[in-house]
């Protein structure tokens, strides 16, 4: 178009509008994956047994580790993480936020968690004190939707505080709601800080901020008599059934991001370069259709590791196993995942207290990966040692919480890369001097 001067000024409409169709598709496919999560549930069994198990999951304590598949029903527990996953995919959207690596992440993160703790009840309240937060500080909820979304993991608090003492229910649910809206407001201002502790290499960084909220609501709590112990309910009879929707999710997802990057692998290898130290973005460095398919084969890699460990695919399995995909949007990638799974793997083997198939192991394994970033920066060694060490630290900070953080992992792993992290750095710094030394010399 000319103006008056008889200069071209060029109106970049059609990039607008490009970008306005790519976020809607990738809003689209978010909402399809919801779907089928629902329709999964609702075609699996009776509408009856469907509700009745639902009601279970609602009014469930939730505390580490209750399978929403055993509580409930299988139907039920994919309908609550459809349900759940969706409202959070349309409160993204309201919000006019962009999906990126972040986003992605934290919304597979609500879906896997809505299988072993998550549920329309227990969350909506810390979602609803970001929302106040948001307003106290006079910003955009969108600044932190994110944290949100992700602090949902103290969500069993809630319930437990509703369901598990005893209280009647016109007492307890405005106090677990109230105490939930209260943890969604100190949540943003917590996990910003506490990203300084671990540098960002721990992915799970409100899963460390939240363990140190449920460890001091634990403790709040135990002064006063009331016992909080973890849970150990599993399911065993579905493992056939979980096994094929995880490889059809991936196929679908590894298919569809061929096709959106235009029939092409670009950018996978871009994204194996990277360390995965937070924050780091995969769509904006290769856009969504190689994150999709990098998502997918992480999906693969740890389905691929819950057949040699020989573990009963079951809710909190197939939950984590969502999650760290979510991260492959964040984080993670094959080349500095796969030593951590190695480490884990192995140290199950040789110790005298673990079996591999586990739950738990397999869980620690999976959830593992958020020390990825350790792998991907110091190398190869390090992500190993990273792997023992957070082995043998995961199964006992879950008693400072009382399994009502449902990121233990994301708790131990933050612990892991505090204290590796700074010594690495000082080997690194050492490592530094004496070749500059010897260059000097030479």
């Amino acid at each position: 178009m000319a103006n008056n001067n008889g200069q071209t000024l060029f109106l970049h409409t059609d990039k607008n509008r490009s970008e306005m169709i790519d976020k809607n598709r990738n809003y689209y496919f978010l909402i399809c994956y919801c779907l089928i999560l629902i329709l999964i549930g609702v075609f699996n069994e009776p509408l009856s047994s469907l509700w009745s198990g639902m009601l279970r999951i609602l009014t469930s304590p939730s505390n580490l580790l209750t399978d929403y598949i055993e509580l409930g029903t299988f139907g039920s527990a994919f309908v609550n993480s459809g349900l759940l996953t969706l409202i959070s995919v349309l409160l993204a959207k309201k919000e006019n936020i962009p999906i990126n690596g972040p986003m992605i992440a934290a919304l597979f993160t609500v879906s896997g968690c809505s299988f072993f703790g998550k549920n329309m009840y227990n969350s909506i309240p810390i979602i609803i004190g970001g929302l106040f937060y948001a307003n106290i500080v006079k910003k955009p909820f969108s600044q932190f939707i994110v944290v949100s979304l992700f602090g949902s993991a103290l969500s069993p608090i809630i319930s437990y505080l509703t369901f598990g003492i005893s209280l009647p229910l016109m007492f307890s649910i405005p106090l677990g709601c109230s105490v939930g809206i209260f943890i969604g407001l100190i949540l943003p201002p917590l996990a910003s800080h506490i990203l300084t502790f671990h540098k960002g290499f721990s992915l799970y960084n409100v899963g460390f901020t939240s363990g140190l909220i449920a460890m001091l609501f634990t403790g709040i709590l135990r002064m006063f008599g009331w016992k909080i112990e973890g849970k150990n309910l599993i399911s065993t009879d579905y493992h056939t059934k979980l096994l094929f929707f995880l490889l059809f999710l991936f196929f679908i997802m590894f298919l569809l991001g061929f096709i959106v990057n235009h029939f092409s692998l670009k950018g996978l290898k871009d994204i194996s370069k990277t360390s995965g130290k937070l924050i780091t973005d995969f769509i904006s460095i290769s856009g969504v259709g190689a994150t999709m398919m990098n998502m997918a084969l992480m999906g693969l890699l740890l389905i691929g590791y819950t057949q040699i460990s020989h573990s009963t695919l079951n809710g909190p399995i197939v939950g984590a196993i969502l999650s760290a995909v979510g991260f492959s949007a964040f984080g993670n990638h094959l080349l500095n995942s796969l030593p951590l799974l190695v480490s884990v793997f192995l140290t199950a083997q040789v110790s005298s207290v673990f079996e591999v198939n586990q739950t738990t192991v397999v869980l620690a394994g999976i959830f593992g990966t958020g020390l990825a970033p350790i792998a991907g920066y110091y190398g190869i060694t390090f992500g190993l040692i990273a792997g023992f060490l957070h082995m043998s630290l995961v199964t006992n900070v879950s008693y400072l919480h009382g399994g009502l953080n449902l990121y233990n992992n994301g708790f131990s792993t933050g612990f892991v890369a505090a204290v590796m992290v700074p010594l690495l750095d000082n080997i690194l710094q050492i490592r530094k001097v004496k070749q500059h030394a010897r260059k000097r010399q030479s």
